[in-house]
């Protein structure tokens, strides 16, 4: 694999998550804490991604639905849902999950270049992607995600 089609991931290891019915990867080091749906607190007059904030232990961190970034629907909000806390570069935000599906290890023949098989949109935060058995793993770019003019607005 070259430069051009490895993610630019810390480990080998990724947290998996699924948004929507989609599984993405995250660099485990990026992968802080993931909780339960806590109590959202919403923030006026912000986009829709935006769902609020919530407060961890006495620290406020907002709380994005990555999915409409993303070019999916909105994720509609359930009880069963998690949250995952992960550190950006500049920022430590929590994404609204439908559910955690553990860590894998990344082979590199797993893993193989986006571009052409995700929507343009998915594109610029989707490094690679992953097939396994009978399901695909797209590698979100988390510092690529959180330095988005839209999230920036706000954060």
């Amino acid at each position: 694999m070259d430069k051009n089609t490895s993610p630019s991931f810390l480990s080998n290891r990724i947290s998996v998550i699924e948004i929507n019915s989609v599984w993405f990867g995250v660099d485990i080091l990026k992968s802080k804490e993931v909780i339960p749906l806590p109590s959202i607190t919403p923030v006026p007059n912000t986009k829709e991604f935006i769902v609020g904030v919530f407060n961890l232990r006495g620290e406020i961190f907002p709380l994005v639905d990555i999915s409409t970034i993303l070019g999916m629907e909105a994720k509609p909000i359930k009880g069963s849902d998690m949250v995952i806390v992960l550190d950006g570069k500049s920022m430590t935000v929590g994404i609204l999950v439908d559910r955690i599906h553990g860590v894998r290890t990344l082979d590199n023949v797993q893993v193989k270049p986006a571009h052409g098989i995700v929507s343009r949109q998915m594109e610029e935060f989707v490094s690679s992607v992953i097939s396994e058995k009978s399901s695909v793993i797209y590698l979100l770019e988390i510092d690529r995600l959180f330095s988005t003019s839209l999230i920036r607005t706000y954060y």
